[in-house]
């Protein structure tokens, strides 16, 4: 009998159960489906936030490849780090798309239901943040109490959004602003009922 093809939620749901066990035991480390990047324009499957922004990205079998230069450009402009857990059909024409800073994991099904993980490459540090898109990751209040807190007038914080990322990007060196991102993220308390876009 052929095997049933491994979907994305049986890579996700074995991740979760084999490779994010310890973060998601961990206090300080917040671990959320599908976070939005550059305004929801692309998302991280699986987003990891405690001293870093760690994004994993899903190819399983029946997915294709198409969306995933796209992905790895805007994941390029936030994450330090990646990892691509990949069907070992998609294995060599993502290894061409993925930076070498990438982690790479093949995902296939072991001799029982469940799903095996080998690892091709380990992950490296991202060295190409972009500041303003990191900031797009706040929400308009979230980054208007961030300007309060460093002294930004009440007129100046009813700019537009655009203007307030901005702002705190000409505030902060990108070290503390990737940190002020974390926390403020990690603080967060509705995820789901996204604020709406202002």
């Amino acid at each position: 009998m052929a095997k049933r093809p491994l979907r994305d939620n049986d890579v996700r749901q074995a991740a979760y159960r084999r490779l994010l066990t310890h973060a998601q035991a961990c206090p300080d480390t917040l671990v959320i489906d599908e976070l939005g990047l550059d305004h929801g324009s692309c998302r991280i499957d699986i987003a990891v936030i405690n001293g870093h922004i760690r994004g994993v990205e899903i190819k399983a079998e029946a997915d294709t490849l198409e969306r995933l230069p796209r992905q790895v450009a805007a994941y390029g402009e936030v994450v330090d780090k990646a990892l691509l857990i990949v069907d070992p059909k998609h294995l060599e024409a993502a290894m061409a798309i993925v930076p070498d800073w990438w982690g790479v994991m093949v995902a296939e099904r072991g001799t029982t239901k469940g799903v095996k993980f080998r690892r091709v490459r380990a992950e490296r540090a991202n060295r190409g943040i972009d500041p303003l898109v990191l900031a797009r990751l706040l929400w308009r209040p979230e980054a208007q109490a961030i300007l309060r807190g460093l002294g930004v007038s009440e007129r100046e914080l009813r700019a537009p959004r655009a203007t307030l990322y901005t702002m705190l990007v000409e505030r902060l060196p990108l070290r503390r602003l990737a940190q002020t991102v974390r926390q403020t993220l990690k603080a967060r308390t509705t995820w789901r009922d996204r604020s709406p876009l202002s």
